[in-house]
């Protein structure tokens, strides 16, 4: 057996017509070539293989051990390769069936996914989508090596990623109900900046988000102050359950003050200071720009830009 390395592919192709047709001729016809062409390509790749592959009988061309071992993972790989070259030329959303991979945190989930999700469901309903959320600083090999098809947050990234202006938005507080009352925050207002400092904050802290990086605490680091932290969250998600009934309060971004405030009977001030606004970006690989599929999955997440957030919840800090 010569080395595989030098194996020509195409033989493969051949190898495949011939084993399904059973016969040198159809194969030929099928393939659009001359039945002495087939002949040579088979005698090429018994040659590397170094096995007869086919043995000539009354009832066509009938496979050898070997060729009968290798003849459903070579289909397979042909039909696989075709697929990827379909899917890479066209991309019908009603019709397909690809799969995506989303690096996002709970705020992009509740802001984008599940808005996307509902067209999805319209537009692609066999589509399947992944999101899970990573550290940042796994962002890039993820994307790099295909585990993840994009990536929605707050991140500098090389420029071997292609990235796309999604949002941008500021950080609001907030506080039970009962509590704000008794402290005299209205809804809307802006929170004292000794109040803030002196009340007890449950930080929301995602693994795309280093500590010493957080926008609110970088802001106040330069005014040399910090938060009392009582509690550290990966997910903003409870902070409902969390904040409800009690004297905590939590800053986060604009786009999660809707979703949370649906789920309890909070109030949203602002803040008494103006920390780095936060820009959210759609980032993905270089190689998958011409991604026929890629590129109406990318078009449907960018429309999705503050589409989900409470306009009334945002207006007032316009």
């Amino acid at each position: 057996m010569h080395g595989l390395n030098t194996l020509d592919l195409n033989l493969l192709k051949i190898f495949d017509a011939v084993h399904q047709e059973r016969s040198v001729s159809v194969a030929a016809d099928r393939l659009n070539m001359t039945q002495p062409a087939v002949s040579n390509a088979l005698n090429r790749l018994r040659q590397t293989l170094g096995d007869q592959l086919f043995v000539r009988t009354r009832n066509g061309m009938e496979p050898t051990l070997l060729a009968q071992m290798i003849a459903g993972p070579v289909q397979q790989g042909l039909k696989g390769i075709e697929t990827s070259i379909l899917q890479g030329l066209s991309f019908v959303p009603a019709d397909s069936t690809r799969a995506f991979t989303i690096l996002a945190t709970d705020v992009g989930e509740e802001t984008y996914i599940a808005a996307l999700m509902k067209v999805l469901e319209v537009e692609a309903p066999h589509i399947e989508l992944n999101v899970f959320e990573a550290p940042l600083d796994e962002y890039e090999s993820l994307l790099e090596f295909g585990y993840a098809d994009f990536a929605i947050g707050r991140l500098e990234i090389s420029d071997r990623f292609r990235r796309e202006h999604m949002a941008s938005c500021r950080y609001s507080v907030l506080l039970c109900a009962a509590h704000a009352e008794r402290l005299g925050v209205t809804e809307g207002s802006i929170i004292p900046f000794d109040v803030y400092l002196a009340l007890r904050h449950v930080n929301v802290l995602t693994r795309a988000t280093p500590a010493h990086r957080h926008p609110v605490d970088v802001a106040l680091q330069q005014n040399g102050c910090r938060r009392r932290i009582a509690l550290t969250l990966p997910h903003a998600s409870v902070l409902s359950e969390i904040l409800l009934g009690t004297t905590l309060i939590a800053t986060v971004p604009d786009p999660a003050v809707a979703p949370i405030r649906a789920r309890a009977g909070l109030v949203r001030a602002r803040l008494p200071f103006e920390p780095e606004t936060l820009e959210v970006l759609l980032i993905w690989h270089r190689r998958q720009q011409m991604d026929k599929g890629h590129s109406w999955m990318r078009e449907k997440i960018l429309s999705l830009s503050m589409v989900s957030w409470n306009v009334k919840d945002v207006g007032k800090d316009s």
